[in-house]
C-alpha cells in the first residue's frame, strides 16, 4: 500500500477501524436483510400457498447472484474506487428488496398466482444476492487499502463480527418486527439500508480508484488465490451442512416434536451466531497472521464437529455446534486477509471478489451436500463438515505479503 507503514500498532489500528464504521453497518443490515427472509420463508410460502421446496429455490436464487457478481464488483471496485461500489451495492440492495416484497405481498393478497409470485420472488431474491455481493467485496478490499499486511487479519475480524452480528440479528429482528403480513418485517428490512446509505456517502472516506487502468480480471485459478479460495469454499461447506441438517437432527436423534425442534434448532443456531462474533472480536484483538488464525481455527471448528457428530444430548449438541462457529470465526478474516496478502494493492479488489464469490459457492454447495450426506448417515454431513475445516489448515500457509500489496 503506497504510503502506508510496514506494521500498525494497536492504537493506529482503532484510529483506523473509526471512519469505517459505517462500512460495518452497511455490511451488518444487508446480512441481516439477506437472513431474515430465510427466517420469514416458511410463514410466506404458506400464506403464498407454495411448497417448502419452491421457497427454497427463492432462497437459492440469492446465493446464486451473489456467486455470479462477486468478482465483477471487485473488479469494479479496484477501476472505480470502493466507496462507489458500496453505494451502488446499497441502493440496488434496498430497491432489489422492495421489488421482493412487493411481489409477495402481490402473492398474499393481490391476486397473484403463486407460480407467478414465485418467480417474482426467484428473480428479485437473485436481484439482491447481485446487490449484496457488492458489500463484502468493496468492504473487503477498503479494508486492504487502509491496514498494512500483519493487521488486516484483525481488522478484517471487525467486518467479520459486524456480517455474523446481522446473520444473528435478522432472524431476531423478524420474530421482533413480525405483523399480520410475514411480508410485514421484510418491508422493514429494505428500507433500512437507506439511511446506512446516507452514513456511507457522508462519512466513510473515499479510496483512490485507478483511473480506469484495471482491466483483466484475476482467474479463480489464479495461483497465488487458489488457496484461499480452496478455503473460503470448505469453510462454507462446512458451515452449510450444519446449518441445513441441525433441525432433521432435533427431531431424529433428541426425538423432539415438531415445533420444539424447531426452537432448538433456533437456539443452536443463535449460539453459532453468537460464538461467530465473538471469535472475530477475539481475532481483532489476537494480531495473529492468517495461516496461524487458519490452522488454529480450522482445528477448533473440526473438533466441534466431529463431538457434534455423535452428541447424545441437546446441551453437548448445542455447545458443540458454538465451538465449531467459534473456530470458523477465526478463518473467515484470515482466509480474506492471506487473499489480501498474496496480490498486488492494484488487484485486492479482484482479490477480494474471487474469495466472496468462493464463500457464496460453498453457501449454496453445502446444504445440498448435507442433504445428500444426512439421508446416507445421520453423522456423516458433520463428519464431512470436520474434513473440511481440517483441509483448511492444510491450505493454511506461512506466506509474505506482496511487495505493495
Amino acid at each position: 500500500m503506497t504510503g502506508e507503514p510496514e506494521s500498525t500498532t494497536m492504537d493506529e489500528a482503532r484510529e483506523s477501524a473509526a471512519p469505517l464504521l459505517p462500512l460495518y453497518l452497511a455490511n451488518a443490515v444487508c446480512s441481516m436483510g439477506m437472513m431474515g427472509f430465510v427466517a420469514v420463508a416458511g410463514p410466506l410460502a404458506e400464506a403464498i400457498g407454495l411448497e417448502a421446496w419452491q421457497i427454497g429455490i427463492s432462497a437459492t436464487a440469492g446465493g446464486l447472484g451473489w456467486v455470479l457478481a462477486a468478482r465483477f464488483w471487485g473488479h469494479t471496485a479496484d477501476r472505480i474506487g470502493r466507496k462507489p461500489v458500496l453505494v451502488v451495492g446499497l441502493i440496488g440492495f434496498s430497491l432489489a428488496y422492495i421489488a421482493l416484497c412487493l411481489g409477495a405481498q402481490a402473492g398474499i393478497g393481490w391476486g397473484l398466482a403463486p407460480l407467478a409470485a414465485l418467480a417474482a420472488l426467484v428473480a428479485t431474491r437473485f436481484c439482491t444476492g447481485l446487490a449484496y455481493s457488492a458489500v463484502p467485496a468493496a468492504g473487503n478490499a477498503m479494508i486492504a487499502d487502509r491496514y498494512a499486511p500483519d493487521a488486516r487479519a484483525g481488522a478484517m475480524g471487525r467486518l467479520g463480527a459486524a456480517q455474523a452480528a446481522g446473520l444473528l440479528f435478522g432472524p431476531a429482528f423478524v420474530a421482533v418486527a413480525a405483523g399480520p403480513s410475514p411480508t410485514t418485517p421484510l418491508f422493514i428490512l429494505a428500507i433500512l439500508p437507506l439511511p446506512v446509505l446516507a452514513f456511507v456517502t457522508v462519512r466513510l472516506p473515499r479510496s483512490p480508484s485507478r483511473g480506469g487502468k484495471v482491466t483483466q480480471p484475476l482467474a479463480l485459478s489464479d495461483p497465488r488465490l487458489l488457496r484461499p479460495v480452496l478455503a473460503a469454499f470448505a469453510v462454507m461447506i462446512a458451515v452449510g451442512t450444519a446449518q441445513i441438517v441441525i433441525g432433521f437432527i432435533a427431531l431424529d436423534r433428541l426425538g423432539l416434536p415438531g415445533p420444539a425442534a424447531v426452537r432448538f434448532a433456533g437456539i443452536a443456531l443463535s449460539a453459532v451466531g453468537v460464538a461467530l462474533i465473538l471469535a472475530q472480536m477475539v481475532v481483532a484483538r489476537l494480531g495473529w497472521p492468517p495461516h496461524t488464525l487458519m490452522r488454529a481455527g480450522g482445528a477448533i471448528a473440526a473438533v466441534g464437529f466431529v463431538v457434534a457428530a455423535f452428541a447424545p444430548d441437546g446441551l453437548t449438541l448445542a455447545a458443540t455446534y458454538a465451538l465449531a462457529g467459534f473456530g470458523a470465526g477465526w478463518t473467515f478474516p484470515a482466509i480474506s486477509a492471506a487473499a489480501a496478502n498474496a496480490v498486488n494493492a492494484d488487484e485486492q479488489g479482484r482479490a477480494a471478489g474471487s474469495v466472496s464469490s468462493a464463500f457464496g459457492l460453498g453457501a449454496i454447495c453445502g446444504p445440498v451436500l448435507g442433504g445428500v450426506l444426512y439421508d446416507v448417515a445421520a453423522a456423516l454431513p458433520l463428519l464431512a463438515g470436520a474434513l473440511a475445516m481440517l483441509a483448511v489448515t492444510f491450505l493454511a500457509r506461512v506466506q509474505r505479503p506482496m511487495p505493495g500489496s
